[in-house]
Formats: C-alpha cells, structure tokens, sequence
C-alpha cells in the first residue's frame, strides 16, 4: 500500500490504497466468474484473462488520470514560473509570490505550489519543501525548477531572470515534444490496428462459428498456436511501443 498511495496522490485522487486493492480484488472476482461462464472454449483460461483485466482497470485508470495531471502540469509550469518571475521583479519576495501562486494558479499545479508554500509556514526549509513537491511531481521540468531555484539559493543571482529564461525552455522543450508526437502518431496507431485486429477477429469467430475454435484448441498444437500468437501479439506490441516512445 505505501507504494500505491503516492501514485493516487499523484493523480489527484481521493481513494486510499485499501479501497483501490478492494475495488481490484472484487472485479478480479466478478470478472473471472463472468469468463469462465462466457466462455466459448478454454473456460478456465478466459476467465482469468476476463478476471486480471477487470482488475487492473482501476490501477490503468489511476495510471492514466496521473498522466494526465502531469501533461496539464507541464502545459501550465510556464506560466507559473512567469508569474514568479513577474511578482519578484515587481518586489516581492520568493515565498511571498508562492503564496500568491498557489492562490491564483488553477488545478493542478495550483494545488503543488499550495503544499510547499504550507510546508514552509508550517516550519519545513525552502530545500525540503520543494523537495517534496518534486517527489509528488516527478517530471523532468520539475527538477529542473527545483535544482534552478536550490542553485539559486546557494550562490546567488537574479532568480526572476532564471525562471523566466527556464520557463522559455520549457516552452520550446513542449512544442518539440508536440512535433514528435505527431510525427509518431502513425507508429502508435498501427500498434493498435494490429493488436486488436486478431482480437476482433477471434471474438467475431467465437460468435459466429464457436465449433471452429473449439477444434483448433482440442490438440495440444492448437492450444501451443494460440498461446504462441497471445505471447507474439504482446511482445510485438511492446516493440513498437519502444519504437515510437521518443524521449524529448
């Protein structure tokens, strides 16, 4: 559970790691008795497929809401470090124009800068409190306004001058990570074309002629076939994954 609970905080979720476990065992439930009921050939074997895939859709949804507040996170990081560098030019302080931040910034980064900001009234130094929020945020933009802001600290320099030159290389860093994600849009898409064309395909069988299926997984070879093309289907489609997944 200590694992779990920083991605749910990370994704912006209320659920406790307990609840996430039981909502994930009770499906795994449901899901394997539906397959093995439902099941047209190899009961067993469709029900535990059915079974760990109804459970691992809370842990992807919990995954997929945590990618989706770090992408919004890095849309709106630019402008945060703007602001600062716009409220210290016009003479506040750093602490005081994350407060400020944290009041006026929208969800989610508005939420991050209020636990640093209350981090620090509550005691903690600037060093552990952004330290903090570049654990809850761990992005590659993130670090790099922690380690400006701690480098700052240590030897001096005009930090709003710092931030706004960062937040123009984030700016740029985001609109050419946009470019090769358009460039590989094909790549991703041909990687679910072929995933879930033999998937399609076999259920469209299973409705329309169950007893063709059958026969092929009555022999061991059948049964080899099938297993040899699940693990082919999962191993191409991590390939290309790999292939299209350009790190910026």
């Amino acid at each position: 559970e200590h694992r779990i609970q920083p991605v749910l905080e990370q994704a912006g979720s209320s659920w406790g790691a307990s609840r996430l476990i039981t909502i994930s065992g009770v499906l795994l439930v449901v899901g394997a008795g539906v397959g093995y009921k439902l099941g047209f050939f190899m009961p067993v074997v469709c029900g535990a497929v059915l079974g760990l895939g109804a459970a691992a859709g809370p842990f992807l949804f919990v995954f997929w809401k945590r990618k989706r507040t770090f992408h919004a996170f890095e849309e709106q990081l630019p402008e945060a470090l703007d602001f600062l560098s716009r409220s210290m030019r016009a003479g506040h302080g750093f602490t005081v124009a994350l407060e400020m931040l944290s009041a006026d910034a929208p969800e989610p980064i508005g939420p991050a800068f209020r636990k640093v900001s209350n981090d620090m009234q509550l005691g903690s130094s600037l060093e552990t409190a952004l330290k903090k929020m570049g654990a809850l945020v761990p992005i590659l933009d993130m670090r790099f306004f922690v380690s400006a802001v701690l480098l700052q600290q240590e030897t001096g320099g005009n930090l709003g001058e710092i931030l706004s030159k960062l937040a123009s290389i984030i700016r740029e860093r985001f609109r050419l990570k946009g470019q090769v994600k358009a460039a590989s849009a094909h790549g991703r898409i041909t990687a679910l074309v072929l995933t879930a064309m033999p998937i399609g395909v076999a259920c469209m069988m299973m409705v329309a002629n169950p007893s063709y299926l059958k026969r092929m997984v009555a022999t061991d070879l059948g049964r080899d076939l099938v297993y040899g093309a699940a693990i082919g289907q999962v191993i191409g489609y991590l390939i290309i994954q790999k292939i299209v997944n350009i790190k910026v």
